[in-house]
């Protein structure tokens, strides 16, 4: 007996081709989100001289590198200028330092020299203005901005795009022209740490134009920082954005130098310490009263009650505290003299009472003895309620400052570098705060429960956490350092040192709420992920995915949003997700999700059966009958036109013919093709299909006896796979997703060579 024919190469080539696609399907595992990616934000600013600077997109720019258009006119054609993205810095001096370095040639397309007359050795360097009406130049050039390089990091400084002018008239300020860009989320992640983990970064440090600052203080309710300063022009009073460190307004001159500052946030009153008085300026009017109250002497210390209408003040010639109700300016009793200047002053604004601190000595035995004492003022009725002696070392007590919520007073003892604890409301010394660097000022924050302390000697002021006692971080101040403020509501720290007043931030990384869940979809069906976190600043999040158990992960493209959502595809399966949460504190990752992706109705399309017990219809000899029972469906399958079946002797009786042509387009009927003798006549197949409705149906194609092709996954219409339609619809298929069609060609070869299987027992 003969050998059972081969199989049609083309069906073995159909499942050969579909391992392959499987295969290359798993590269697509990495979905795009299906979330549209944001419109871009144009800026545009107007220079000093009227020049215009516009960027196409100045909003949640990609890290990594984006292009930007950069449109400049108006500018002078005699000066030329640089464009690039710089550091915003000090008021009145050059954006600096900008990325992209020296790049005069502009190869890399993160800067620019332009100008029209450059000196002879760059002529083939600059670009030039184009020559506008009037006079004036103009440009349009692609800008390539990235977050951070060798020359400057914008993740931690302002930054903007920016003209300025070239080195050869570096000193002009008539160039500047600035439009401030932010970047999103992107390919920079800040490194990896553990959910709620606090860093403070220095912001900025604010210009010394106007003189060097003698004290600072913060408005949180409004955001505005108040600035004394003095030069040998005169004294002035700057306001600033706290938020952008910019001015607002113009410097309110002063008629003299105020040593110390203190805001009455209930009427928004700011009090000056002049040498020998009082002044005022109301914050929401603008209005300067230059002697409030006049107190000869030199005041050196302010503290304000809001609640109570009470303001304290430390008298340095005269070692006093006075008291006055700030209604009428008038003092509350007589002055609190002690045996030396107050080395601090602070209030206990939950009872009212005032602080101070002062070092005493007295001779025993001839020698000098120390004593560092606490004097407590009762801001009702101006008189000393108590005094509390906190060691002999000498220089001791000075800075002081009072925790309101828990009674609780920190005691800087500058001679030995620690802190002192007190409980105010037992009089009585707690405990003993490590800190170094001879502390003096001092601000405690209550809703980090933090104290900042001013280390005079080491231009530092250490930052220590309360609940564990130690010192967590050392922050930059500048050389002696000589006062702090602070702003709670911007978690913002503010330090006068040498006549600079530098701003940190209190940033606290993100800790997550909601972690994405595992899902479970068909393919084909969308997948959507959830997470949310919480952390100052509020932070950005991308989302990663991992095929091989979370061992790595790669960023899902565009994802930006705390919400994922994707269009699945079986290899999807198995992937997980997961996000990653980063402001300047660090990055923190959620678990991973897993996804789990099932084969839909349309996926595979049909069901392989064989009606039953796959028997071999007759007996094995010749002239008998070769049939398998049963129906093989595989609709939407290239097959082949006729019943190719073996039946009576071991010769051919007829012709096995391919019905029709195999074409896209048109109707294609295909001739029967038969087996002659005593085998079953094969049944006519036919395929026919249209480009513009993609039906087609697919009959025929039995092995010894009748295979009626069907449609896969139950098209309408026959021939398409779950009833889709396309240009390939006159071949009996349909354009599918890739995924889809991988499973229906995997699944064509299997039920071929199941079929091949059978056959071959029968006849082997």
């Amino acid at each position: 007996m003969r050998p059972a024919p081969r199989r049609p190469a083309r069906v073995l080539l159909a499942a050969a081709s579909a391992g392959l696609l499987t295969t290359a399907l798993t590269g697509l595992a990495q979905a795009a989100p299906d979330d549209p990616k944001p419109k871009p934000t144009p800026g545009t600013a107007t220079g000093p001289t009227g020049q215009t600077l516009t960027v196409s997109n100045t909003k949640d720019l990609d890290p990594e590198k984006e292009k930007v258009t950069v449109t400049g006119s108006g500018y002078a054609l005699d000066k030329g200028v640089y464009l690039a993205v710089c550091v915003l810095g000090k008021e009145g001096e050059a954006p600096s330092p900008c990325l992209g370095g020296a790049d005069l040639s502009g190869a890399s397309g993160s800067s620019y020299w332009i100008s029209n007359n450059p000196p002879d050795y760059a002529k083939d360097l600059v670009k030039k203005f184009t020559e506008q009406a009037g006079g004036k130049g103009g440009f349009t050039l692609d800008l390539t901005a990235r977050v951070k390089d060798s020359g400057a990091d914008c993740t931690e400084q302002r930054c903007a795009i920016v003209t300025r002018a070239d080195h050869t008239h570096a000193g002009d300020r008539d160039q500047d022209v600035i439009v401030p860009i932010t970047f999103g989320a992107g390919a920079v992640v800040p490194p990896e740490v553990p959910a709620g983990t606090v860093k403070h970064t220095v912001v900025r440090a604010y210009p010394t134009t106007g003189g060097g600052a003698t004290d600072a203080e913060a408005d949180p309710a409004n955001g505005r920082l108040y600035v004394a300063r003095n030069s040998d022009k005169g004294a002035s009073l700057t306001t600033y954005d706290s938020t952008t460190g910019e001015p607002v307004g113009t410097p309110v001159p002063l008629p003299a130098s105020a040593q110390v500052l203190a805001l009455d946030a209930k009427t928004g009153i700011l009090h000056l310490g002049f040498t020998d008085r009082i002044g005022t300026y109301d914050t929401k009017t603008g209005t300067l009263v230059e002697e409030w109250a006049a107190l000869p002497g030199n005041i050196n210390h302010l503290a304000v009650d809001p609640a109570r209408g009470r303001l304290f003040v430390g008298n340095q010639t005269a070692r006093s505290i006075t008291v006055y109700d700030t209604a009428t300016a008038k003092p509350v009793g007589e002055p609190v003299v002690l045996p030396r200047f107050p080395g601090g002053l602070a209030v206990d604004t939950a009872t009212g009472t005032g602080y101070a601190t002062h070092i005493n000595s007295q001779s025993v035995d001839g020698a000098v003895v120390f004593s560092n004492i606490l004097t407590a003022v009762d801001g009702a009725t101006g008189k000393a309620t108590g005094t509390l002696e906190l060691g002999n070392t000498a220089l001791g007590s000075m800075g002081v400052t009072v925790d309101p919520t828990s009674s609780t007073g920190y005691v800087a003892n500058l001679g030995v570098g620690t802190v002192f604890t007190v409980d105010l409301k037992a009089n009585k010394v707690t405990g003993t705060l490590t800190v170094g660097g001879n502390p003096k000022a001092m601000v405690h924050d209550a809703s980090s429960q933090t104290l900042y302390v001013a280390q005079t000697t080491a231009g530092t002021a250490a930052a220590v956490d309360l609940k564990t006692g130690k010192v967590t971080e050392t922050l930059p101040t500048g050389n002696q350092p000589t006062a702090l403020a602070l702003d709670p509501a911007r978690r913002a720290l503010f330090s006068v040192a040498s006549g600079t007043v530098t701003q940190t931030a209190r940033h606290t990384a993100a800790t997550p709420t909601t972690n994405p869940a595992p899902t479970t979809v068909t393919a084909g069906a969308k997948a959507t992920f959830t997470a949310a976190a919480t952390g100052f600043p509020e932070p950005t999040v991308i989302w990663e995915t991992s095929t091989d158990a979370g061992k790595t992960w790669t960023r899902v493209p565009g994802a930006t949003t705390p919400t994922l959502t994707l269009t699945t595809a079986l290899p999807q399966s198995n992937s997980l997700y997961r996000a990653a949460f980063s402001n300047p504190a660090g990055t923190v990752r959620t678990p991973g999700a897993l996804l789990t992706v099932t084969p839909g109705t349309g996926s595979t399309g049909g069901t392989d059966t064989s009606g039953g017990t796959d028997t071999a219809g007759g007996t094995d000899t010749s002239g008998g009958t070769d049939t398998s029972g049963g129906t093989d469906t595989a609709g939407g399958s290239d097959s082949t036109g006729g019943t190719d079946t073996a039946g009576g002797s071991d010769t051919t009786g007829g012709t096995e013919t391919t019905g029709g042509t195999d074409t896209t387009g048109g109707s294609d009927s295909g001739t029967s093709g038969t087996t002659g003798g005593d085998s079953t006549t094969g049944t006519t197949g036919t395929t026919t299909g249209d480009d513009t409705s993609g039906a087609g149906t697919v009959g025929g194609g039995s092995v010894g006896g009748a295979d009626t092709g069907g449609s896969v996954g139950g098209s309408a219409g026959g021939g398409g796979v779950g009833g889709a339609t396309g240009p390939l619809a006159a071949t009996g298929s349909a354009a599918v997703p890739l995924g889809a069609a991988a499973v229906t060609l995997t699944a064509l070869g299997a039920l071929t060579l199941a079929a091949r299987r059978r056959a071959g027992r029968v006849r082997g």
